[in-house]
């Protein structure tokens, strides 16, 4: 069994990726099955270091003391945070859709969108998906079962599913090699009293 704070740590360094992206929003004829599938929502408390109103983000420390930053959906009233205040943070991982060798040297985030599904009332309350296009350090691509464990332009490790498989064949994907993925994610906060 993970433990919670290992979920944290790994959910934080992937959150970590949406610091360094705007957003902008687009319809979209995705629904919440093609972007998200099997993905379980992961949820757990952080603590407000600081706003950055300018980036539309808030700075939180997890209980493992990592610090990083969470990006707010639309409409949410930043200056109401105040530090040192909890927030639920919750995040969702949904799935590679396209993956391709990239012209890059290094790993960088290239697009970020937010997406509303057109059955928008499935997402778990409060979070707001967006696809994302980074370059990213393979380190791994099981080609057997679509997962695909990469270095982000944040520097830390994730891992996803690719929608189709069969792209990793097709592309010959090995380690090391410098890509472009596309995936979905969604992510959420709540203010709490605790």
């Amino acid at each position: 069994m993970v433990s919670r704070s290992l979920i944290g740590a790994l959910t934080a360094a992937t959150l970590s990726v949406f610091a360094l992206t705007g957003t902008a929003s687009a319809q979209s004829d995705l629904t919440f099955e093609d972007v998200f599938a099997a993905a379980e929502a992961t949820t757990y408390k952080a603590q407000v270091v600081t706003t950055n109103p300018a980036r539309n983000e808030i700075i939180v420390k997890a209980d493992n003391k990592n610090e990083f930053s969470v990006p707010v959906q639309d409409g949410f009233d930043i200056g109401s945070v105040r530090k040192n205040q909890f927030l639920n943070v919750t995040y969702l991982a949904g799935v590679v859709i396209d993956i391709e060798k990239s012209e890059k040297t290094k790993p960088q985030v290239d697009v970020s969108k937010t997406v509303v599904l057109a059955d928008q009332d499935r997402l778990p309350s409060g979070l707001s998906a967006r696809q994302m296009t980074v370059t990213v350090k393979i380190e791994t691509a099981d080609k057997k079962t679509g997962n695909v464990r990469f270095t982000g332009p944040d520097g830390n490790e994730r891992t996803y599913k690719v929608q189709n498989p069969d792209m990793l064949t097709d592309l010959n994907v090995s380690s090391g090699d410098l890509f472009d993925i596309t995936f979905f994610d969604a992510i959420g906060i709540e203010i709490t009293n605790t």
